[in-house]
Formats: C-alpha cells, sequence, structure tokens
C-alpha cells in the first residue's frame, strides 16, 4: 500500500524525469535550428560573394562546438 508520502516522492520524481527529457529536447531543437539558420546565412553571403564572411561565419559555429 502506498502512503501520500511515497506517491508524491514518486510522482515528484517522474515530474522531474520528464522536465529534464524535455528539456533537452528543446534544447537539441534550438541548437538544430540555430545550425540551420548559420548554413542558410553563410550560404546568403557565399551567393553575394561575400566568401570570407561565409568562411568566418561558418568557422566560428565550428569553433563554438569545440
Amino acid at each position: 500500500m502506498m502512503t501520500t508520502h511515497t506517491l508524491y516522492t514518486y510522482t515528484c520524481n517522474f515530474c522531474d524525469a520528464v522536465a529534464t527529457a524535455v528539456s533537452k529536447f528543446f534544447a537539441g531543437m534550438i541548437n538544430t535550428f540555430e545550425s540551420i539558420g548559420r548554413a542558410r546565412a553563410a550560404s546568403e553571403l557565399a551567393r553575394q560573394g561575400y566568401y570570407k564572411e561565409a568562411k568566418a561565419l561558418m568557422m566560428e559555429s565550428t569553433n563554438a562546438k569545440n
């Protein structure tokens, strides 16, 4: 038989686990969309002839990951 305290502790642990998973999921989505946006911006810069700036933008994202 579960006491109120045991049920509360189980529920809180479950909620914490779900909150952590959701937080990691959204952080991953943000990183993905930032990467996509950076690639699109670099592509547009290169299309306009700003090759050095496009390369710097992509190298900046590579350095940020390391």
